[in-house]
């Protein structure tokens, strides 16, 4: 076996770096059933809470990783069968029932995507990156980003485009599987 092993809930340390390197992957993973911010935020709490809690122990991070998703999945499965847009959903998976294994991988392959462009973005300088996550992850504008940061909205500009400089360069590798992807979901 692999000396990769995590064992829970006496190692806080490994939980802290998987609450960190996970939670916000998980978050997004969980929006894409659940097309709701805060449920996904609080499933994927729940989830990590309950990894914290419980005896659990992982071999390697291939394990950690598909038990994380796998949870996250049922959990919401589970929260799209009780709540108020269960027909709408239940309706989308029925149709989609026969493509099940390969939408999943999809979904899978999106998020892992989306972790990476988020390393990219924490990658960048502080600032820049700041400026970045406003306006195209929270979709702010210009006066509205100058005024939380106190810049000027000139430098929110030259901001704005040194991250897309510089994220064009580090996500070159992925244009190939962003163009897949995108071709697939039209």
């Amino acid at each position: 076996m692999s000396a990769f092993t995590y064992r829970f809930p006496h190692d806080r340390d490994k939980w802290e770096s998987i609450y960190k390197n996970y939670y916000q992957l998980l978050c997004h993973f969980a929006y894409g059933y659940l097309g709701n911010h805060a449920l996904s935020e609080d499933i994927v709490q729940g989830i990590l809470v309950k990894l914290w809690q419980e005896k659990v122990q992982f071999d390697d991070e291939a394990h950690l990783k598909h038990y994380l998703y796998k949870s996250v999945k049922n959990r919401c499965l589970n929260e799209v069968n009780t709540s108020i847009i269960r027909d709408k959903i239940t309706q989308k998976l029925s149709a989609a029932a026969e493509s099940e294994e390969n939408d999943l991988f999809h979904h899978i392959v999106r998020t892992e995507l989306y972790g990476r462009i988020l390393q990219a973005i924490d990658a960048l300088p502080n600032k820049t990156a700041a400026v970045f996550k406003l306006a195209y992850l929270e979709q702010k504008s210009n006066p509205e980003i100058a005024e939380l940061l106190s810049l000027s909205i000139n430098t929110v500009k030259v901001h704005k485009n040194n991250a897309k400089k510089q994220l064009r360069t580090a996500l070159k590798d992925l244009y190939p599987l962003l163009f897949l992807l995108l071709h697939k979901l039209q």
